[in-house]
């Protein structure tokens, strides 16, 4: 099979094509033909050895992956070959077969693409576990989001509107983007790259800030997100960007003399149980069409490398993916 191997630390271009062994299910796995690959920010962030998975050099790329089921091993139950499913993956879902855990695989709802549903195991997952466990939304809150047309951003607009959040306030890039989340939902929707926006957010706020600031950004955009938090406000910080991330001190002043709540969230270290719960919930949402899901940049599997140039470069919308057997 074609797959896409990790060669060494050097960034994307040592993504390399191989040749690779079917993968083979152990008892409790199932093999899934995949038929799309989720591309991710933490995997770009990866590639540069800079989100550190328990991994010997060379591997195959890949978090999550949607598909058929093609085998099952011999103590699974409730998976069945021929079920189109999505799922974490256990041997790199840059190929054109994995294998992921019984236990963790999500059947697609009717209606959504196999691209689509590459949205679900990780950005859609996360989004939902990070407003349920992490943020402690209140009714008629205000919350900022940051990277608001990304993978998650797009899932956290959403869901904070149904969670009950007052006022929804999204930054990021680009009219396109910014008319997207306005269409979702978003009460305000502001351009990170126009010097103001730190100033349009508190005036959106009568100048009290906003109750929950949820920080995928870091870097210079990151701490005047972390500026714009209320009095007894919460701040949120996710996403590979930020584990490098550090505080100044007069960010802790900050937290301290305002009575500021900061948390850090990260899917792999909620505990399955916990994940479990938010699962179907998140589904019926989607089946209802009360979520949409965004898969509109695709790349055939042996171009990764020109899929994570357009991510680097904050070209795409969404969620991007990787098509095994898809040509240009």
């Amino acid at each position: 099979m074609k797959a896409i191997e990790l060669t060494q630390y050097g960034g994307f271009d040592s993504l390399r094509v191989i040749d690779a062994q079917k993968p083979k299910p152990s008892a409790n796995e199932v093999l899934i033909e995949v038929k799309a690959a989720g591309v991710n920010f933490a995997e770009l962030e990866l590639t540069k050895g800079r989100y550190k998975i328990p991994k010997t050099l060379p591997f195959i790329m890949g978090f999550e992956a949607s598909g058929v089921v093609v085998e099952v091993g011999s103590k699974v139950q409730g998976v069945r070959v021929g079920d189109r499913v999505t799922s974490p993956v256990s041997s790199g879902g840059y190929a054109e077969y994995a294998t992921a855990d019984a236990n963790a695989v999500i059947p697609i709802p009717p209606g959504i693409s196999f691209a689509e549903a590459t949205t679900i195991p990780v950005q859609g997952v996360s989004a939902y576990c990070l407003l349920k466990y992490g943020a402690n939304l209140k009714p008629n809150s205000s919350v900022l989001i940051q990277a608001a047309a990304g993978g998650v951003g797009l899932y956290l607009v959403q869901l904070a509107k149904i969670f009950g959040v007052d006022k929804v306030i999204a930054v990021a890039s680009s009219k396109e983007k910014l008319d997207l989340v306005r269409s979702l939902g978003a009460h305000l929707a502001i351009d990170y790259a126009d010097p103001s926006w730190p100033y349009k957010v508190r005036e959106a706020t009568q100048g009290n800030g906003v109750d929950v600031v949820l920080e995928a950004a870091s870097g210079e955009v990151g701490r005047e997100s972390l500026k714009l938090a209320a009095p007894f406000g919460q701040i949120v910080m996710f996403g590979a960007k930020n584990i490098h991330d550090t505080l100044p001190p007069e960010t802790i002043q900050q937290l301290i003399y305002n009575n500021q709540t900061l948390r850090g969230f990260n899917l792999p270290s909620v505990p399955r149980q916990k994940i479990a719960e938010c699962v179907p919930a998140l589904l019926e949402l989607i089946a209802q069409k009360k979520i949409r899901l965004f898969a509109n940049s695709s790349y055939p599997l042996v171009e990764a490398r020109a899929a994570f140039h357009a991510l680097e470069g904050r070209k795409t919308i969404g969620k991007v993916v990787l098509i095994p057997g898809q040509m240009r």
